[in-house]
């Protein structure tokens, strides 16, 4: 397997090293997951071995299918700034129980996350309970089978779990974090299966990559640096969006939403049966985001003195401008709240916070040359 640095009496790299090495190890899977453990290059869970024959495949499949060297850098990544390299994500995929078909969207995950709006530095070194959350819009979403409808984020999905732990090895074991594998005062219980599908099929609107401006047939990938999901349960109550809107306008604009305090990027997962009566009643998405951001509101009265000292410069004014009874919206504008569609049937959306100056990526899921998958 292919790590960094200096290597040691069993040939693993140390963190100063340049070119991948090999580490030599008994033919054992007992003796490769210890030794990977103990040098904190796993999740704590058991892995498969990335030998030299599957990191082969893998790349083999990388520069058939998809035109890419196997030391071709993707992305930088922070913040240590290790340099991903497709040989480097496919060893990381490999010990996630990936399939090589699944490395397409490793790769625009990979590209998304080495963006500096992305703020991977934050994501990986901040004490929020944050993580990257893939989505993935497109055919290639089916073709993969990734879990989109019941369950979504739930066990017993091949694709969704191991793509979602994938990405969490990628960035600690290339990207890293100084001192520990990560320093949120919780961590995510998420992480491990952070990546999803838009149930593209139920949404009465256009689907994220779409809204975003690429073409319905094509396929991408968008990475929200998102906290732990909140519940917005309607309890099957409403019957009209302006019914519904009043559940969600109280469920998210409160003083511990981080997003409250400016700049931020909420993302708002509706249920595919929210949705339906939205667009039954004629809303929009933009209607949706618009409604939203004007009814939920936190007052300023309702804040502790000593936490406006985080928020921003323009949230502020709004203080100094007009006093308490101000109301704080969950986002700088209507356009700052993400919303897709996703799940199976029942009255259960999902609210999501994002970390502070991060926005989300989407990046199109093509071959080196550019060509869509």
């Amino acid at each position: 397997m292919a790590k960094e640095p200096v290597a040691d009496e069993h040939g693993a790299p140390g963190p100063d090293s340049g070119e991948p090495e090999v580490i030599a190890l008994a033919d054992s899977w007992e003796e490769s997951n210890r030794y990977f453990f103990e040098r904190n290059w796993t999740d704590g869970l058991p892995i498969v071995p990335p030998t030299e024959e599957r990191v082969r495949a893998f790349t083999a499949y990388a520069e058939t299918e998809l035109g890419y060297d196997s030391q071709d850098r993707i992305g930088v990544l922070e913040p240590r700034k290790g340099e991903a390299t497709v040989e480097k994500i496919a060893v990381n995929a490999i010990m996630a129980g990936c399939r090589a078909e699944y490395l397409p969207v490793l790769i625009s995950a990979v590209q998304g996350m080495s963006q500096p709006g992305f703020n991977l530095f934050g994501v990986q070194t901040s004490t929020h309970n944050t993580s990257p959350l893939v989505l993935v819009n497109g055919p290639l979403r089916e073709k993969l089978d990734i879990n989109w409808g019941y369950n979504t984020l739930g066990s017993r999905w091949h694709s969704t779990a191991t793509l979602g732990r994938a990405i969490r090895l990628i960035i600690t074991n290339i990207g890293g974090v100084p001192g520990a594998t990560n320093i949120h005062t919780q961590g995510h219980i998420a992480r491990v299966e952070h990546c999803i599908a838009e149930n593209e099929a139920e949404n009465p609107w256009e689907p994220l990559h779409v809204e975003r401006g690429f073409p319905p047939g094509h396929s991408a990938v968008t990475v929200f640096a998102a906290c732990p999901a909140m519940m917005i349960d309607d309890n099957s109550g409403s019957r009209s969006a302006k019914e519904l809107m009043m559940t969600f306008a109280r469920s998210v604009a409160y003083v511990g939403n981080r997003n409250i305090n400016g700049e931020g990027e909420p993302l708002i997962v509706l249920c595919p049966t929210h949705a339906r009566l939205l667009a039954q009643d004629g809303y929009s998405k933009a209607d949706f985001k618009r409604i939203l951001w004007e009814q939920s509101r936190v007052p300023f009265g309702d804040i502790p003195t000593g936490n406006l000292q985080s928020y921003s410069e323009r949230f502020l004014k709004f203080y100094g401008d007009f006093g308490p009874d101000t109301g704080l919206p969950i986002a700088d504008t209507p356009e700052d709240i993400a919303v897709v569609v996703m799940g199976g049937q029942g009255t259960h959306s999902l609210s999501v916070q994002t970390l502070l100056g991060s926005r989300s990526q989407t990046v199109p899921i093509t071959r080196k040359d550019g060509t869509p998958l």
